[in-house]
């Protein structure tokens, strides 16, 4: 086998690992994202595909320096081919992709998390959604936005008023304190079940057929955003 042959078997290699890599993560990332960002709450965190998107990223990143290594090696030789840099430029390019919504995702819940800090500091002490619904990395982060959170408003003027009036999660007098997340709001839904999904409103049912987009109540369709029968759009 002579030195073509073995650059051709590399780049070959190369172009197959990168499409069956990135086929079907990207679009699994893409939905959970868009899910998260037009969501009025908080979705359960997406461990095991984000575990699976930041490995990915990490060996394509190294893969990269590998591989431009070996390319300052033999560039001077006129060994390298132009459709060997281009794939390099390609699989760079799908990296900063993937990195972009990544890190759309992480501050999108962080956004939520900021908005709803005692109402999900309360969430995630239950056994029901404490595991799911915060990575452990946010739990950490919401916990200690909240003593900040606290500290500013005690400094601030909370330590001039009444002791009474001083617990930011109160809800006696009929008012709360905590402000949640609105999930009666109104959101665009496509429908991706093969088999019609039929939706019970207040005064009437609504079928939702496949590729159909709808205008409906976040709380009437939460349940089939898990299962992947819709998305948001």
């Amino acid at each position: 086998m002579d030195i073509d042959d073995i650059l051709r078997e590399f780049e070959e290699s190369s172009t197959k690992r990168f499409e069956t890599a990135t086929s079907n993560i990207c679009q699994d990332l893409i939905t959970a994202a868009m899910n998260e960002r037009m969501a009025p709450e908080l979705l359960p965190y997406k461990a095991s595909l984000m575990n699976t998107i930041l490995t990915h990223i990490s060996n394509q990143q190294q893969y990269l320096l590998d591989s431009h290594e070996y390319g300052e090696m033999n560039s001077a030789n006129g060994i390298i081919s132009s459709d060997f840099k281009l794939q390099l430029m390609i699989i760079e390019t799908d990296v900063e992709r993937l990195s972009y919504i990544v890190r759309l995702y992480l501050r999108t819940r962080l956004s939520k998390i900021n908005k709803f800090t005692i109402f999900y500091i309360n969430k995630s002490n239950k056994e029901d959604d404490g595991d799911d619904l915060l990575s452990a990395e946010e739990k950490d982060y919401i916990h200690q936005y909240y003593l900040l959170l606290t500290s500013l408003y005690n400094n601030c003027f909370l330590k001039k008023l009444p002791q009474i009036l001083t617990y930011l999660d109160d809800n006696s007098g009929g008012q709360n304190m905590i402000v949640a997340p609105d999930i009666d709001q109104f959101v665009f839904v496509k429908c991706l079940s093969e088999t019609p999904v039929l939706l019970h409103l207040e005064d009437d049912e609504l079928e939702l057929v496949k590729n159909g987009v709808y205008v409906v109540k976040y709380s009437s369709v939460k349940q089939y955003l898990e299962i992947g029968d819709l998305v948001l759009i």
